[in-house]
């Protein structure tokens, strides 16, 4: 549903470095290349012991939290990841990817509990209102989560994942003409996703299905049309996806 989530290392060669004068610079240092090279589990014991011995700090912490999330460790990489906000509460970029965490393994109600704090904390950071929004449509919202949507755009009108989740939260509302309006102008803005082709192609089977019920043959037939080229066209950017194949098998498989 939901394009993969992955938290950026580049974030950390930003971060103020541990002190040297706790004498401790070295081993954050070492830890930071043991993660760079893929070495998880050699950085987060470095950074335990670190923290273990008194010297942990909010990059310490941070750093430890990406390094348990890589090792598929969601409450220790949560947990982290809330010592690192304690620590730091006023930064933004530690809490859009805590939430970011949660949509990944799909911790939906504790991570809606969390969107809605941090919501009133970053009122104008738009990737806090969207994966607010995903917990919200995830919880059976779909009106509310519309609503963080709009916000989130006011922010960044041309961000296609916002887009994108608003066309398909019109469309589990059934509202397939606003669906169809935002999931085509998400494909203008992101051409290569083949999720948004995907999703637009379900979109205009079902408008076909519900217009070939009331028999304008014509209409409908535009809009089977419009699915069989969108989902050719998902197809072609991600050939390997059983689901898009399946969705493929079928659309193609509707006579005018």
């Amino acid at each position: 549903m939901l394009r993969a989530i992955s938290f950026l290392f580049s974030f950390f060669l930003i971060l103020p470095l541990v002190s040297q004068e706790q004498g401790s610079g070295g081993n954050y240092f070492q830890a930071v290349d043991e993660y760079k090279i893929g070495n998880y589990n050699r950085s987060t014991e470095i950074l335990k012991k670190m923290n273990e011995e008194g010297k942990g700090t909010f990059e310490t912490y941070a750093l430890l939290s990406y390094g348990f999330d890589k090792m598929n460790d969601f409450e220790n990489a949560s947990l982290n990841f809330a010592e690192a906000r304690r620590r730091n509460p006023t930064n933004e970029k530690i809490s859009v990817d805590s939430l970011a965490l949660y949509i990944k393994y799909k911790k939906w109600k504790p991570g809606m509990e969390l969107a809605e704090k941090f919501v009133s904390n970053f009122p104008t950071n738009g990737d806090i209102r969207y994966y607010y929004a995903i917990t919200l449509h995830q919880r059976g919202a779909g009106k509310v989560a519309l609503g963080q949507i709009e916000k989130a755009k006011a922010q960044n009108p041309n961000d296609a994942r916002y887009l994108e989740l608003e066309g398909k939260i019109y469309q589990s509302l059934k509202s397939f003409d606003k669906a169809e309006i935002s999931l085509r102008w998400a494909s203008t803005l992101s051409q290569n996703s083949s999720s948004i082709w995907n999703n637009l192609a379900l979109v205009q089977e079902a408008q076909y299905r519900i217009v070939s019920k009331i028999g304008k043959k014509s209409e409908a037939n535009s809009y089977l049309d419009d699915s069989k080229k969108s989902i050719e066209k998902a197809e072609e950017l991600d050939p390997n996806s059983e689901i898009i194949k399946e969705n493929a098998k079928r659309i193609k498989s509707i006579s005018s």
